[in-house]
Formats: structure tokens, C-alpha cells, sequence
């Protein structure tokens, strides 16, 4: 395919028109008041396995774009030294990036080992065309900027602000995991010093509590004249293989929108989904092609269950964040959100990760006027009233495959079933949870 028509077809599905040019210039030199949204890609994983080279790689591009993503971060927990596939890889992203002419961005997240590279790394990627760039500087991040050594982050926010770039790292707060109030946002900010901004990587715990963080670091960043990139992310659980096995229970879409409030309200720089294909620790969003797949770059992880429903449901607040304003409900939407067996049971499940989780369905519902939900399972059927606007819903969940309906004046206006059944015996998907959706036409 030609390089024009290439660019026509990819960009369509995410820009509308008129917005393609203004894309290609954006992308290039960005006011870092400018909202976007990015997600965090694992270079180490993606989604076409270890072959996957520009084709593949513009392929799950314009799946992002199609959802409103701008762009990616991408992790890199080695560069060229250590796991030099890691460089392979980036290098094949930015030639597939580049394909889009400036309308879809990256940057590097460096992680362990990558961050021994920085001056590589940035050489590398200096110059692309699809380079963030803020205020003429190629923009830089980081997770667990300098592990838990505070004198080596310190040289590494010294190094960067020498490479001349715009650096927005993750470190970890001193809280660990726990809340971060006031108190230790104000610690972050004075421990990144030099660093233009702060990335908060918010995926193990609870919805709230990573909400509340988010509003905290989102004051002192803009006290301080720091940009601040917050998180949102659709659901996170280990594997029990090691020692990261745990859960926290997001009630479906529910708390994943309570994610995307706390960035819009506290008026956060950016935000940057966490992730974008983490399948060991599930927080993946990346559409895989099928409501469950055996494997997905590598059989350790288990069967890989649809999070394209996060995907889709997020567009609603990715519109909202960027421009401000709720934007208007113009289609019915519905999305469900549901674990294969019961996470309570009398038979002998894998041991439970921590954290207390929830066995019900939950449906994330957007309609253009009021209607009824009926969610039907096994003969029982749970109908809800819901007015105009966002609904979360849930309900009890059975065995077997739930079915979806929306009626309004009579009318069946959606109905779908589950694409997977709810089982009492087969754990083999880990307490993951699956998604679906269905769309309605516009309306008038």
C-alpha cells in the first residue's frame, strides 16, 4: 500500500476530518498543556509475539488510535547492552509510528536496566518523526526512576536534565503502595527536583485509592509548575506463579471510570493507561482478537480473556478528559464485565489472590434516552430502570452464558449474549475478568 493511502485508512477511524494535518504538526512540538492520552506499552510483550516487526506493530497503532489514544509509552526494562532486543524492537515501533505522518506519538519509559542508557536513548530516538516532543525537547519517562536507591535517582534526574530532554519519571513514593496524600506529594515533588514532571504509576490498588492519589499529586504537581501524567487502569492480578499474586476488585468498568474522573477533575496534564499489554498482571487493554485466546506472546500467561470492553467504554472519558466537557451521548452503549466461576465456591479453586473479590456482573450502560436493562441468566432475570447519560449496574452472577438487553418504548434496541459462559470448575483463567460490548445505531 502506498505511504498516502496508508496514512488515509489508519488515520480515519480516529480523527475526523479536517484533524489529520493539524495531527501531523501537533504530534511534533506539543504545549504540554495540551491533553493527550497515551498508554504504557511493554516492549518486551507485544501482542504479535517475538516476530512482530512494523507491519504488527501499526496494526495494534491504529487500534489504539481508533480508541483515542495518542500515542505510547514504551517500557524498556533493558536497551542495548543488556536485552538488546529491546532497541530492535523500539526502532521497529518509531518505523512503524512514523508511517503516520506525526499523529501518533511515542516515547521511551525507561525501566531497570534502560536506565544505565539514557544518552543511547536518547540518541536513538531524537529526530523521529513520531518523537513526543514538548517545548521543542524529545519527551522522556521512567518507572522506578533509580529503583529504591534515592542518590542514584538522583543522578539519573541530574543525567537527563543534561540530555536535555523532557522528563516525566515514575519513583516510588515512600508511602510504597499505600495512599498518597498531601504529605507525600509534596515529597515527590521535591524528590524529582529538576524533572519537568511526575508519572504516577497507579495499577496495584484499589480504584478509590488510586483516585484519591491521583487528585493529591495532581495539586502539588501544578503547585509546583510541574507537568503531571496520571493513571487509569482497567483491572490488575498477578500470576500466581510468583510472588505478585493478588487482585483488586474493580466492579467491572466502575472503577476504571472512577480512575478517568479523578484525572479529568483535577485537570491532570496527561494520562497515560496502565497498560496496554501487561498480560502477567492483566491491567491490559489491547484488543486480541477473540473473547478468550489460549496464549498471547507466551503460554505462562494463561488464557488471555477479552479487556477490549475497558477499551471501548474508555473512549467516552478519553473525549471528555481531552476536551473538558462530558461529551453527549449520541449511541446506546452497553458493556459487561464478568469472571468465568465463581470467586467464591465450595469446590478447591487456586488459592485466592489478595484482596476481597466480588461474584457479580457488572454493566457499564450509556444511552441516548431512557430505557431497560435486562440482564438474564439461567431463568432468573434482573431488570433496572436507567435514565439517559452513564449507568453502572450490577448483578448476581450464575452459571452459564448471560444475556444482555436494552428496551426502550417497547422496542429491543440491544441485545446481546456473552460470548463466554460463567462455569462452576474451571479456574483455568485465574480470577481474570472478561469484556464485551455491543453499539446501537446513532441517534437522530
Amino acid at each position: 500500500m502506498k505511504r498516502r493511502s496508508f496514512i488515509a485508512t489508519a488515520g480515519a477511524a480516529a480523527l475526523a476530518p479536517g484533524e489529520l494535518l493539524h495531527a501531523r504538526t501537533a504530534g511534533a512540538d506539543d504545549a504540554p498543556r495540551t491533553r493527550k492520552v497515551f498508554a504504557h506499552y511493554m516492549v518486551a510483550w507485544p501482542r504479535d509475539g517475538k516476530t512482530a516487526g512494523p507491519d504488527q506493530y501499526a496494526r495494534e497503532i491504529r487500534d489504539a488510535m481508533a480508541a483515542g489514544i495518542d500515542g505510547f509509552a514504551l517500557n524498556c526494562g533493558g536497551w542495548s547492552a543488556v536485552e538488546p532486543y529491546y532497541k530492535r524492537r523500539v526502532e521497529a515501533m518509531y518505523d512503524a509510528a512514523d508511517r503516520f505522518d506525526g499523529a501518533f506519538a511515542l516515547f521511551v519509559s525507561a525501566d531497570g536496566n534502560a536506565q544505565d542508557e539514557l544518552e543511547d536513548i536518547v540518541r536513538t530516538v531524537r529526530g523521529r518523526r513520531s518523537q513526543m516532543m514538548v517545548n521543542g525537547r524529545p519527551m522522556l519517562s521512567a518507572y522506578a526512576l533509580g529503583g529504591l536507591e534515592g542518590a542514584r535517582a538522583q543522578s539519573l534526574l541530574e543525567r537527563a536534565q543534561r540530555l536535555g530532554v523532557y522528563f516525566v519519571p515514575h519513583l516510588f513514593p515512600h508511602t510504597g503502595e499505600r495512599e498518597i496524600d498531601a504529605n507525600a506529594a509534596a515529597d515527590i515533588v521535591e524528590r524529582i527536583g529538576p524533572a519537568d514532571g511526575y508519572f504516577y504509576f497507579g495499577a496495584a490498588g484499589a480504584p478509590s485509592l488510586l483516585a484519591r492519589s491521583t487528585r493529591a499529586l495532581a495539586t502539588a504537581l501544578r503547585d509546583a509548575g510541574k507537568a503531571f501524567m496520571a493513571p487509569v487502569t482497567p483491572y490488575y492480578r498477578g500470576l500466581p506463579q510468583g510472588t505478585n499474586y493478588r487482585a483488586f476488585e474493580t466492579n467491572g468498568f466502575a472503577g476504571m471510570a472512577e480512575e478517568w474522573r479523578a484525572a479529568i477533575e483535577s485537570r491532570a496534564t496527561w494520562v497515560q493507561i496502565v497498560t496496554w499489554n501487561d498480560w502477567a498482571e492483566s491491567t491490559y487493554v489491547a484488543p486480541t482478537g477473540g473473547a478468550r485466546q489460549a496464549a498471547v506472546y507466551h503460554a505462562r500467561f494463561g488464557p488471555i480473556l477479552s479487556h477490549e470492553g475497558y477499551l471501548r467504554a474508555s473512549r467516552h472519558y478519553i473525549r471528555w478528559f481531552k476536551t473538558g466537557s462530558p461529551p453527549p451521548v449520541v449511541h446506546d452503549e452497553l458493556f459487561y464485565f464478568y469472571r468465568l466461576f465463581p470467586a467464591v465456591s465450595a469446590c478447591a479453586p487456586p488459592r485466592m489472590p489478595q484482596g476481597t473479590l466480588l461474584d457479580r456482573i457488572f454493566v457499564c450502560v450509556l444511552l441516548t434516552h431512557p430505557a431497560q436493562l435486562t440482564v438474564q441468566q439461567d431463568g432468573r432475570a434482573d431488570h433496572r430502570l436507567l435514565p439517559a447519560g452513564i449507568s453502572f449496574v450490577d448483578v448476581p452472577s450464575l452459571p452459564g452464558q448471560p444475556t444482555f438487553t436494552i428496551v426502550r418504548n417497547g422496542r429491543i434496541v440491544l441485545d446481546r449474549t456473552g460470548e463466554l459462559a460463567i462455569t462452576e470448575r474451571d479456574f483455568s483463567t485465574r480470577y481474570g475478568y472478561y469484556s464485551g460490548w455491543a453499539s446501537g445505531v446513532p441517534s437522530r
